[in-house]
Protein backbone atom coordinates (compact mmCIF):
# COMPACT_ATOMS: atom_id res chain seq x y z
CA UNK A 1 0.00 0.00 0.00
CA UNK A 2 1.52 3.26 -1.07
CA UNK A 3 1.47 6.21 1.21
CA UNK A 4 0.71 9.56 -0.46
CA UNK A 5 3.46 12.11 -0.17
CA UNK A 6 2.37 15.25 1.55
CA UNK A 7 3.86 18.40 0.05
CA UNK A 8 4.56 21.34 2.23
CA UNK A 9 2.59 24.51 1.53
CA UNK A 10 4.72 27.55 0.77
CA UNK A 11 2.54 30.65 1.05
CA UNK A 12 5.27 32.90 -0.37
CA UNK A 13 5.42 30.81 -3.58
CA UNK A 14 1.67 30.90 -3.94
CA UNK A 15 1.59 34.64 -3.49
CA UNK A 16 4.38 35.18 -6.05
CA UNK A 17 2.67 32.89 -8.54
CA UNK A 18 -0.59 34.72 -8.12
CA UNK A 19 1.18 38.05 -8.50
CA UNK A 20 2.80 36.86 -11.72
CA UNK A 21 -0.54 35.83 -13.14
CA UNK A 22 -2.02 39.21 -12.19
CA UNK A 23 0.85 41.06 -13.88
CA UNK A 24 0.52 38.98 -17.04
CA UNK A 25 -3.19 39.69 -17.07
CA UNK A 26 -2.63 43.42 -16.68
CA UNK A 27 -0.05 43.43 -19.47
CA UNK A 28 -2.36 41.51 -21.76
CA UNK A 29 -5.22 43.87 -20.96
CA UNK A 30 -2.98 46.87 -21.57
CA UNK A 31 -1.88 45.54 -24.95
CA UNK A 32 -5.47 45.02 -25.99
CA UNK A 33 -6.63 48.47 -24.83
CA UNK A 34 -3.70 50.43 -26.31
CA UNK A 35 -2.92 49.30 -29.88
CA UNK A 36 0.33 50.55 -31.39
CA UNK A 37 -0.14 53.95 -33.02
CA UNK A 38 1.10 54.36 -36.63
CA UNK A 39 4.09 56.61 -37.01
CA UNK A 40 3.29 59.97 -38.64
CA UNK A 41 4.59 60.36 -42.18
CA UNK A 42 7.32 62.96 -42.78
CA UNK A 43 5.84 66.15 -44.26
CA UNK A 44 7.24 67.51 -47.52
CA UNK A 45 6.08 71.02 -48.50
CA UNK A 46 6.29 71.56 -52.28
CA UNK A 47 6.02 75.02 -53.84
CA UNK A 48 3.33 75.71 -56.44
CA UNK A 49 5.41 78.26 -58.43
CA UNK A 50 5.67 77.41 -62.15
CA UNK A 51 2.38 75.54 -62.30
CA UNK A 52 1.06 73.47 -63.96
CA UNK A 53 4.42 71.67 -64.11
CA UNK A 54 4.92 71.96 -60.34
CA UNK A 55 1.30 70.93 -59.74
CA UNK A 56 1.66 67.75 -61.76
CA UNK A 57 5.04 67.00 -60.17
CA UNK A 58 3.44 67.29 -56.72
CA UNK A 59 0.61 64.97 -57.77
CA UNK A 60 3.05 62.38 -59.11
CA UNK A 61 5.09 62.50 -55.91
CA UNK A 62 1.92 62.03 -53.87
CA UNK A 63 1.02 59.01 -55.99
CA UNK A 64 4.44 57.34 -56.04
CA UNK A 65 5.75 58.19 -52.55
CA UNK A 66 2.93 57.21 -50.16
CA UNK A 67 5.31 57.14 -47.16
CA UNK A 68 5.59 60.94 -47.36
CA UNK A 69 2.89 63.48 -46.50
CA UNK A 70 3.41 65.69 -49.57
CA UNK A 71 1.63 69.04 -49.34
CA UNK A 72 1.26 71.70 -52.05
CA UNK A 73 2.30 75.12 -50.77
CA UNK A 74 1.46 78.44 -52.40
CA UNK A 75 4.59 80.24 -53.60
CA UNK A 76 4.31 82.76 -56.40
CA UNK A 77 7.84 83.21 -57.72
CA UNK A 78 11.33 81.78 -57.94
CA UNK A 79 12.73 84.26 -55.41
CA UNK A 80 9.92 83.54 -52.96
CA UNK A 81 10.54 79.79 -53.18
CA UNK A 82 14.25 80.28 -52.46
CA UNK A 83 13.57 82.66 -49.58
CA UNK A 84 11.21 80.23 -47.91
CA UNK A 85 13.59 77.29 -48.34
CA UNK A 86 16.26 79.45 -46.73
CA UNK A 87 14.08 80.23 -43.68
CA UNK A 88 12.90 76.61 -43.35
CA UNK A 89 9.20 77.08 -44.18
CA UNK A 90 9.39 75.20 -47.51
CA UNK A 91 11.12 71.99 -48.58
CA UNK A 92 11.06 71.70 -52.38
CA UNK A 93 10.39 73.87 -55.43
CA UNK A 94 11.13 74.84 -59.03
CA UNK A 95 13.26 77.98 -59.48
CA UNK A 96 15.29 79.90 -62.03
CA UNK A 97 18.96 78.93 -62.19
CA UNK A 98 20.24 82.50 -61.88
CA UNK A 99 18.10 83.05 -58.77
CA UNK A 100 19.38 79.80 -57.26
CA UNK A 101 22.96 80.77 -57.98
CA UNK A 102 22.52 84.10 -56.24
CA UNK A 103 20.69 82.49 -53.32
CA UNK A 104 23.58 80.08 -52.83
CA UNK A 105 26.54 82.37 -53.40
CA UNK A 106 24.95 85.68 -52.49
CA UNK A 107 26.46 88.98 -53.48
CA UNK A 108 29.76 87.91 -51.96
CA UNK A 109 30.63 84.55 -53.52
CA UNK A 110 33.13 83.86 -50.72
CA UNK A 111 30.52 84.21 -47.98
CA UNK A 112 27.43 82.66 -49.55
CA UNK A 113 27.91 78.87 -49.47
CA UNK A 114 28.54 78.71 -45.72
CA UNK A 115 25.07 80.07 -44.92
CA UNK A 116 22.92 78.83 -47.80
CA UNK A 117 20.21 76.29 -46.97
CA UNK A 118 19.51 75.61 -50.67
CA UNK A 119 20.70 72.55 -52.57
CA UNK A 120 19.88 71.25 -56.06
CA UNK A 121 18.10 68.05 -57.03
CA UNK A 122 18.10 68.37 -60.82
CA UNK A 123 18.60 70.71 -63.75
CA UNK A 124 15.51 71.11 -65.94
CA UNK A 125 15.00 72.49 -69.43
CA UNK A 126 15.18 76.28 -69.79
CA UNK A 127 11.99 78.27 -69.24
CA UNK A 128 11.30 79.71 -72.71
CA UNK A 129 9.83 83.10 -73.49
CA UNK A 130 7.01 83.28 -76.03
CA UNK A 131 6.80 86.60 -77.89
CA UNK A 132 3.29 87.03 -79.33
CA UNK A 133 2.40 89.93 -81.64
CA UNK A 134 -1.05 91.24 -82.53
CA UNK A 135 -2.11 90.70 -86.11
CA UNK A 136 -1.76 94.02 -87.91
CA UNK A 137 0.81 95.38 -85.44
CA UNK A 138 3.66 95.19 -87.97
CA UNK A 139 5.81 93.29 -85.46
CA UNK A 140 7.72 90.42 -87.09
CA UNK A 141 11.01 90.64 -85.19
CA UNK A 142 12.25 92.02 -81.87
CA UNK A 143 13.58 95.09 -83.73
CA UNK A 144 9.99 95.91 -84.75
CA UNK A 145 9.08 96.52 -81.09
CA UNK A 146 10.57 100.01 -81.40
CA UNK A 147 7.86 102.50 -80.45
CA UNK A 148 5.28 99.77 -79.75
CA UNK A 149 3.22 98.94 -76.67
CA UNK A 150 4.67 95.81 -75.06
CA UNK A 151 3.66 93.79 -72.00
CA UNK A 152 5.87 91.48 -69.96
CA UNK A 153 5.21 89.44 -66.83
CA UNK A 154 4.95 90.68 -63.23
CA UNK A 155 7.96 92.60 -61.93
CA UNK A 156 10.87 90.31 -60.98
CA UNK A 157 9.24 87.34 -62.72
CA UNK A 158 11.21 85.26 -65.22
CA UNK A 159 9.59 86.93 -68.25
CA UNK A 160 10.02 90.39 -66.79
CA UNK A 161 13.74 89.69 -66.25
CA UNK A 162 14.33 88.06 -69.62
CA UNK A 163 12.12 90.52 -71.50
CA UNK A 164 14.12 93.42 -70.10
CA UNK A 165 17.38 91.73 -71.13
CA UNK A 166 16.07 91.03 -74.66
CA UNK A 167 14.97 94.63 -75.22
CA UNK A 168 18.34 95.88 -74.00
CA UNK A 169 20.29 93.39 -76.15
CA UNK A 170 18.36 94.40 -79.29
CA UNK A 171 18.64 98.11 -78.36
CA UNK A 172 14.94 98.76 -78.94
CA UNK A 173 12.83 101.29 -77.08
CA UNK A 174 9.11 100.41 -77.03
CA UNK A 175 6.65 103.23 -76.45
CA UNK A 176 5.54 101.49 -73.26
CA UNK A 177 6.63 98.36 -71.37
CA UNK A 178 3.93 97.23 -68.96
CA UNK A 179 4.36 94.58 -66.26
CA UNK A 180 1.13 92.58 -66.46
CA UNK A 181 -0.07 90.63 -63.44
CA UNK A 182 -1.67 87.82 -65.47
CA UNK A 183 -1.59 86.16 -68.88
CA UNK A 184 -5.30 86.81 -69.29
CA UNK A 185 -4.83 90.59 -69.01
CA UNK A 186 -1.94 90.49 -71.49
CA UNK A 187 -3.96 88.50 -74.02
CA UNK A 188 -6.90 90.87 -73.56
CA UNK A 189 -4.57 93.75 -74.41
CA UNK A 190 -3.78 92.09 -77.75
CA UNK A 191 -7.46 91.54 -78.44
CA UNK A 192 -8.55 95.11 -77.74
CA UNK A 193 -5.55 96.67 -79.50
CA UNK A 194 -4.07 98.37 -76.43
CA UNK A 195 -0.96 96.17 -76.78
CA UNK A 196 1.12 95.35 -79.85
CA UNK A 197 3.07 92.45 -78.37
CA UNK A 198 3.32 90.43 -75.19
CA UNK A 199 5.93 88.11 -73.67
CA UNK A 200 4.68 84.99 -71.88
CA UNK A 201 6.50 82.28 -69.90
CA UNK A 202 6.57 79.03 -71.86
CA UNK A 203 6.48 76.65 -68.89
CA UNK A 204 2.76 77.18 -68.62
CA UNK A 205 1.07 75.16 -71.32
CA UNK A 206 -1.10 77.39 -73.55
CA UNK A 207 -4.45 78.05 -71.91
CA UNK A 208 -7.85 78.42 -73.53
CA UNK A 209 -7.93 82.19 -74.07
CA UNK A 210 -4.46 82.27 -75.66
CA UNK A 211 -5.29 79.35 -77.93
CA UNK A 212 -8.56 80.97 -78.96
CA UNK A 213 -6.77 84.20 -79.90
CA UNK A 214 -4.32 82.40 -82.17
CA UNK A 215 -6.97 80.13 -83.61
CA UNK A 216 -8.94 83.20 -84.62
CA UNK A 217 -5.83 84.69 -86.24
CA UNK A 218 -5.55 87.55 -83.75
CA UNK A 219 -1.88 86.92 -82.92
CA UNK A 220 1.20 84.93 -83.91
CA UNK A 221 4.57 83.86 -82.52
CA UNK A 222 7.58 86.07 -83.21
CA UNK A 223 11.14 84.61 -83.18
CA UNK A 224 13.79 85.92 -80.81
CA UNK A 225 17.06 85.26 -82.59
CA UNK A 226 20.03 86.85 -84.31
CA UNK A 227 23.42 88.29 -83.26
CA UNK A 228 21.99 90.20 -80.24
CA UNK A 229 21.02 86.86 -78.70
CA UNK A 230 24.64 85.69 -78.80
CA UNK A 231 25.71 88.91 -77.11
CA UNK A 232 23.02 88.41 -74.49
CA UNK A 233 24.23 84.88 -73.81
CA UNK A 234 27.80 86.06 -73.32
CA UNK A 235 26.63 88.60 -70.75
CA UNK A 236 24.08 86.33 -69.04
CA UNK A 237 25.39 82.75 -68.65
CA UNK A 238 22.03 81.28 -67.64
CA UNK A 239 20.26 82.39 -70.84
CA UNK A 240 19.85 79.64 -73.44
CA UNK A 241 18.66 79.37 -77.03
CA UNK A 242 15.39 77.43 -77.02
CA UNK A 243 13.23 76.11 -79.83
CA UNK A 244 9.45 76.29 -79.48
CA UNK A 245 8.16 72.99 -80.92
CA UNK A 246 5.61 72.81 -83.70
CA UNK A 247 1.91 72.81 -82.84
CA UNK A 248 2.21 74.52 -79.48
CA UNK A 249 -0.47 76.87 -80.79
CA UNK A 250 -3.17 76.28 -83.43
CA UNK A 251 -1.79 76.70 -86.94
CA UNK A 252 1.85 76.84 -85.81
CA UNK A 253 3.52 74.62 -88.38
CA UNK A 254 7.14 75.65 -87.83
CA UNK A 255 9.73 75.62 -85.08
CA UNK A 256 10.25 79.10 -83.62
CA UNK A 257 13.58 80.11 -82.02
CA UNK A 258 13.49 82.01 -78.75
CA UNK A 259 15.45 82.36 -75.50
CA UNK A 260 14.98 80.89 -72.05
CA UNK A 261 16.51 80.68 -68.59
CA UNK A 262 17.70 77.42 -67.03
CA UNK A 263 15.43 75.94 -64.37
CA UNK A 264 16.24 73.84 -61.30
CA UNK A 265 14.46 71.68 -58.78
CA UNK A 266 15.88 72.65 -55.39
CA UNK A 267 15.35 71.59 -51.79
CA UNK A 268 16.45 72.23 -48.21
CA UNK A 269 20.01 71.22 -47.41
CA UNK A 270 18.93 69.37 -44.23
CA UNK A 271 16.30 67.13 -45.86
CA UNK A 272 17.07 63.46 -45.12
CA UNK A 273 19.28 61.88 -47.79
CA UNK A 274 16.96 58.88 -48.44
CA UNK A 275 14.03 61.24 -49.05
CA UNK A 276 15.93 63.32 -51.61
CA UNK A 277 17.24 60.14 -53.27
CA UNK A 278 13.63 58.97 -53.69
CA UNK A 279 12.59 62.39 -55.04
CA UNK A 280 15.34 62.31 -57.67
CA UNK A 281 14.59 58.72 -58.61
CA UNK A 282 10.85 59.31 -58.98
CA UNK A 283 11.37 62.54 -60.94
CA UNK A 284 12.76 60.57 -63.87
CA UNK A 285 10.39 57.63 -63.38
CA UNK A 286 7.31 59.86 -63.82
CA UNK A 287 8.82 62.24 -66.35
CA UNK A 288 6.96 60.87 -69.40
CA UNK A 289 3.70 61.98 -67.77
CA UNK A 290 5.12 65.39 -66.83
CA UNK A 291 6.24 65.99 -70.43
CA UNK A 292 2.60 65.99 -71.51
CA UNK A 293 2.05 69.15 -69.45
CA UNK A 294 4.84 71.18 -71.05
CA UNK A 295 5.89 70.38 -74.60
CA UNK A 296 9.52 71.51 -74.21
CA UNK A 297 9.97 69.06 -71.32
CA UNK A 298 9.97 66.18 -73.80
CA UNK A 299 13.50 67.27 -74.75
CA UNK A 300 14.93 67.01 -71.23
CA UNK A 301 18.43 65.55 -71.34
CA UNK A 302 18.64 63.26 -68.32
CA UNK A 303 22.43 63.02 -68.70
CA UNK A 304 22.74 66.78 -68.15
CA UNK A 305 20.39 66.83 -65.15
CA UNK A 306 23.18 66.75 -62.49
CA UNK A 307 25.00 69.71 -64.12
CA UNK A 308 23.51 72.24 -61.69
CA UNK A 309 25.07 75.65 -60.97
CA UNK A 310 24.84 75.05 -57.21
CA UNK A 311 25.83 71.86 -55.33
CA UNK A 312 23.55 68.84 -55.46
CA UNK A 313 21.95 67.59 -52.29
CA UNK A 314 23.77 64.45 -51.06
CA UNK A 315 20.71 62.30 -51.81
CA UNK A 316 20.49 63.54 -55.42
CA UNK A 317 24.24 63.18 -55.89
CA UNK A 318 24.03 59.53 -54.75
CA UNK A 319 21.16 58.87 -57.16
CA UNK A 320 23.05 60.27 -60.16
CA UNK A 321 26.25 58.49 -59.12
CA UNK A 322 24.50 55.12 -58.90
CA UNK A 323 22.67 55.77 -62.15
CA UNK A 324 25.98 56.37 -63.89
CA UNK A 325 27.55 53.24 -62.39
CA UNK A 326 24.62 51.09 -63.48
CA UNK A 327 24.96 52.05 -67.17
Amino acid sequence: MSVPVRRRWHPERTRSGQLGLVLLGLLATGCRSKPAQPQPRPILRVASAFAPFSTRLTEEYQRTLPNLDIQADTSASSSQVLGRIQDGTLDLGVVLADDAYQAYFGVDAAAGPATSAVRAISLLQPLPTYLLARTGSGVHSVADLEGKAVAVGPRNSSVWKLGTLVLKAFAVAPRTVTAMSSRELAVQGLKDGSLDAIMLPGYVYPEAFTEALLREGGAYLVPIDGPPVEQLRRESPFVRVVMIPRDIYPGQDRIVPTVGIDMLIVCRRDLDEPIVYALAEQLFAVFPRLARVEATMRFLNVEEAPATPIPLHAGAARYFRERELSR
